[in-house]
């Protein structure tokens, strides 16, 4: 029995992977649009991504990146120097790992180190290659709920000074935090 796709030039051996790589995120909810310009060979490298990104198992930050959290200890048993040393090595294996730093430079380090050890590492994201590349800003869209608010200005935008600190009351009454 002969393959095949033996009879088929490497062109349409590309354009037949990207049309069953289509119908199989298609048939996770995936859309697309009829007409694609894209060149073939960047469309499969894009529909290869979308699926690698689509199957990446969940686990939790510091699983990802290979982190012992006991490499990182709470920000108030540290001296100013060790904060320092302990974020900037945190930040390098993010680097490392794709994902880079980018939450407000007015947010101190010791503010940025608590979001770090305290909630990012602990929280779940997809395990995805590290040149997939990210950015950790910190931003939930929840100001009141933002480690870094107070020294965000759009917020400003968006909570005006009294409103924000109500809510922030409310949610600490109600046991939110």
């Amino acid at each position: 029995m002969t393959d095949k796709n033996e009879d088929l030039s490497p062109e349409e051996k590309i354009e037949q992977e990207n049309f069953l790589l289509k119908s199989k995120i298609i048939t996770q909810g995936g859309i697309f649009s009829e007409d694609s310009d894209l060149d073939p060979e960047i469309e499969n490298m894009f529909l290869k991504r979308v699926m690698a990104f689509e199957e990446a198992e969940y686990k939790p930050v510091f699983e990802i990146i290979g982190v012992d959290l006991a490499d990182f200890p709470p920000a108030d048993t540290l001296t100013k120097e060790e904060l320092a040393a302990a974020f900037k090595k945190l930040i390098q294996i993010f680097d490392e790992h794709g994902m880079s730093w980018g939450v407000k430079e007015a947010v101190p380090v010791e503010v940025s180190y608590r979001f770090l050890t305290e909630d990012y590492l602990l929280s779940e994201s997809q395990d995805v290659p590290a040149d997939f590349g990210w950015t950790i800003d910190g931003c939930s869209g929840d100001c009141p709920d933002c480690f870094q608010a107070d020294y965000c200005k759009t917020k400003d935008d968006i909570w005006p000074p009294e409103e924000l600190a109500a809510e922030r009351k409310r949610r600490l009454e109600e046991g939110m935090w």
